[in-house]
């Protein structure tokens, strides 16, 4: 930076520094106080970052070395142990080189937000921690409104006279997400889905990820039954991605996927099975048609075939999509939750699932098990279908970043050309992310790898 030039001006927003190399300190000590960072924290190790975390909560910005040797502790873990101090700080990694391996787990279990390789450009790290800060900053503000309709809707089945005004502002954002909608039972458009993705990748990322699954095994399903008339593909989809709407009501504790159920207190049990009541009562202003359709698979998905369900529904009174929707919700639940059991294997999952295929009383269990039958069928796609598949069907790739829309869902993770990890599969594209990749390109570091969900109409 050349001499003469004066400082900006003071920036609030707390910043720590973790880095085995006092140099390396130093530098990131004057360039964030140059450029007008007020309080920037360093140390030589993770334990002690973690101490100073403990007594300074309130810190915006992490940036830590991939390799410290000052303890034991890797530059990975210290970020993941961040994340129980500072859950929503910003993250930033310095790496002397690119493994993908240990970049896709800072990413996926430490959510970092960027990867910076050493020896770093000042003015990239400048604005890739700006560009961090905003996005917290945008993210925050957007839970905070999506928490204020959450508790709107609540309390409105409570019949509190006093929040009418919230009810009201909260049925107008339904009445803007339902505009979105086709007019006709068997087709809903891109923008409606995407407006309700978005609402729940921030209000609860967990569903998020499991509904998103659903719907496509669903889709699949769809495909794979070729009876446009009993299974329309898109339908049938949307139901997958619905079904547990509902839990947008619950409180946030009880929409993660890290707690045992049997842990759950007796009231927490009862709150979570009234997630079906609540779903139907979310989609009550949808068009007849649409809600018509989902009402019975949103309301029968827990139903078993032997008839213990919650409804005591037994064998073909179970409405088809509805036992659909609860193979491919159970599968997904073994699969990833910790709730359930998981993580585990595909294969495993089914051996799991076929454990309560039959009970020991009679020669029904839960699901339909009879040879031809949907299990069987879905148990045959598991084998045909890997992760990678999942992710990739219903998807194409996008050759420039003036394909790129907002509101469109990736299906791949994003790299620039330098190997920089930029955004997960699974995110939904904003205005920021588009002039980011405009920056990277200007900059000679472009984005590849731009892999787009898409949807399939029904055949």
């Amino acid at each position: 930076m050349a001499k003469g030039k004066s400082k900006q001006s003071k920036i609030d927003h707390k910043i720590l520094c973790v880095d085995d190399e006092e140099i390396i300190l130093r530098a990131l000590q004057r360039l964030f106080n140059y450029v007008g960072y007020q309080t920037i924290l360093t140390t030589y190790s993770g334990e002690t970052a973690l101490g100073i975390l403990e007594n300074n909560l309130d810190t915006a910005v992490i940036i830590a070395d991939e390799k410290m040797g000052a303890d034991n502790m890797s530059g990975n873990e210290f970020l993941k142990r961040s994340m129980e101090l500072c859950p929503n700080a910003v993250r930033i990694q310095l790496t002397a080189f690119s493994d993908p391996e240990i970049l896709q787990e800072a990413v996926n279990e430490a959510k970092v937000y960027s990867h910076i390789h050493k020896p770093w450009d000042n003015k990239e790290l400048v604005k890739t921690v700006q560009a961090g800060l905003k996005e917290k900053l945008l993210k925050e503000a957007e839970h905070q409104r999506l928490l204020q309709m959450t508790k709107a809707a609540r309390h409105y089945k409570k019949e509190n006279a006093d929040l009418k005004q919230d009810i009201e502002r909260l049925e107008n954002t339904n009445e803007q997400l339902q505009r979105a909608m086709a007019q006709t039972a068997g087709q809903v458009t891109d923008g409606f889905m995407n407006t309700l993705l978005f609402v729940m990748q921030y209000a609860a990322p967990d569903l998020w990820f499991h509904s998103r699954r659903v719907g496509k095994w669903c889709l699949l399903m769809a495909q794979e039954l070729d009876d446009a008339e009993r299974y329309p593909a898109t339908l049938l989809q949307i139901a997958g991605v619905l079904h547990d709407i509902g839990k947008l009501n619950l409180p946030k504790e009880l929409q993660k996927i890290d707690v045992p159920l049997d842990q759950l207190t007796e009231d927490q049990q009862n709150q979570l099975s009234g997630h079906v009541v609540d779903g139907l009562w979310l989609i009550r202003r949808l068009p007849e048609e649409v809600r018509k359709a989902l009402r019975s698979p949103i309301r029968e998905h827990h139903e078993r075939y032997d008839g213990n369900g919650p409804y005591r529904k037994f064998q073909d009174q179970i409405d088809n999509w509805a036992q659909i929707i609860a193979i491919a919700s159970d599968y997904d639940h073994f699969r990833f939750d910790i709730s359930h059991g998981g993580p585990r294997g595909q294969q495993e999952a089914i051996e799991k699932m076929e454990e309560d295929l039959y009970s020991a009383a009679n020669s029904e269990g839960k699901y339909d098990g009879k040879p031809g039958g949907v299990f069987e069928i879905f148990e045959q796609l598991t084998k045909e279908v890997s992760d990678q598949d999942l992710d990739r069907q219903s998807a194409e790739e996008v050759d420039s970043i003036d394909e790129v829309e907002i509101g469109q869902v990736l299906a791949e993770d994003i790299y620039t050309v330098k190997d920089t990890f930029f955004l997960a599969r699974g995110h939904t594209i904003e205005a920021s992310d588009i002039q980011k990749m405009r920056l990277y390109e200007e900059e000679n570091n472009d984005v590849r790898n731009l892999w787009i969900e898409v949807k399939e109409s029904d055949s």
